[in-house]
Order: C-alpha cells, then structure tokens, then sequence
C-alpha cells in the first residue's frame, strides 16, 4: 500500500507531460502507464478513466503554474519596479522560452476537449479563471478596480500564451505587455 501514493504521483506526471507534448487524444493510456512504471491496472485503480486521470493531472498543474505566475511576477516587479500585473508578462515570456514552448496546456486543453461539463474542459477552464482572478488581484493591489480591464488584460494574457505557443515565438508576451501598459496608462493616467 504505501506504493500507492507515488504511483498516484507518478501517473500525474506522466500524464501532465505526455498530453502536454503529444496531446491528449494523441496520449494512450499504454503510454502513461509506460511512462509512470506502473500497469494500466493501476493507472485505472486510481483514476478509474483517462478522463479523471487527465483532469486530475491539470489541477494539480494549476496549482503550481498559479504559484509560478504569483511568485515569478512578484519577485520580477521587485526587480523591475513596474507593477505586477505587467511583470506577469516578462514571466510568461521566459516560460515561453524555456519550458512552456507549445503555448499553455490549459488553453491547449480546453480547445482539445471542447465538450461543455467534460472534466477535462472544467479542469481547463478553472485555470483559466483562476489566473484572471489573479491579474484582477494584482489591478486591486494597484489600485485598479476595473472589471472591463481585467477581462482585456486577461485576454492579452492568454493571447500571448496562445501567440507564443502556437508560432514558437517568446516575444508574443512581449508585445502583449506593450499593449497592456497603454490600456493601463489610459485607465489609470
């Protein structure tokens, strides 16, 4: 018994790599079981379906890209001295070039599952809506209450994880946070 939790872990990891690199209908659960050392028995016995098991993985995926992000866009507006919520690109644009090359693997997956009440797509979508909970937090932080903002600096969030991703091009966060410091000069002036 005491295996369980690290199969359990390791069916996460396995899971959260391979869809991110191939997929997830591109991803078999012969390869997840493959990749976590485990038998397909076991991936079932934990997860009972692919669909819990890919869901489960993008929530536990969330929760450590929405540390990143906070903390990445905390510590490089101390650097910086710019406000947090434009730190959050520079942030985006070195994951863009190191680790998260294929874009975002919520939008990836939200897109690829686009079945209303999946649970992959719910998983997708409550990251999502967590990291635009987070840039309306970091606009309270400025001062900034402005819903109709948050909802266009997300989008310029989320359009540079999708720009970037899909042409492989890191400056896409770049030129969205340009777009984002004018939309604050001119609400904020």
């Amino acid at each position: 018994m005491t295996d369980r939790p690290n199969a359990h872990d390791a069916l996460l990891g396995a899971t959260s790599e391979l869809t991110y690199d191939h997929g997830i209908t591109g991803t078999g659960v012969d390869a997840i079981a493959a990749r976590a050392g485990v038998t397909k028995r076991t991936l079932y016995q934990h997860f009972g379906s692919k669909d819990r098991l890919v869901a489960e993985a993008l929530s536990d995926r969330n929760r450590r890209a929405l540390l990143a992000l906070e903390t990445g866009a905390r510590r490089r507006s101390e650097e910086t001295g710019e406000l947090a919520v434009l730190a959050l690109f520079d942030v985006i644009e070195n994951a863009l070039r190191t680790r998260t090359k294929a874009g975002c693997a919520f939008i990836n997956a939200s897109l690829e599952i686009n079945r209303p009440g999946h649970p992959v797509r719910e998983a997708a979508l409550a990251h999502l809506r967590a990291r635009e909970g987070l840039v309306r937090q970091f606009l309270a932080e400025a001062g900034v209450e402005d819903a109709d903002l948050a909802a266009q600096l997300t989008l310029l969030v989320d359009g540079a994880y999708a720009v970037g991703g899909s042409r492989r091009d890191p400056t896409a966060a770049r030129h969205a946070k340009a777009a984002a410091a004018a939309l604050l000069a001119s609400r904020v002036g």
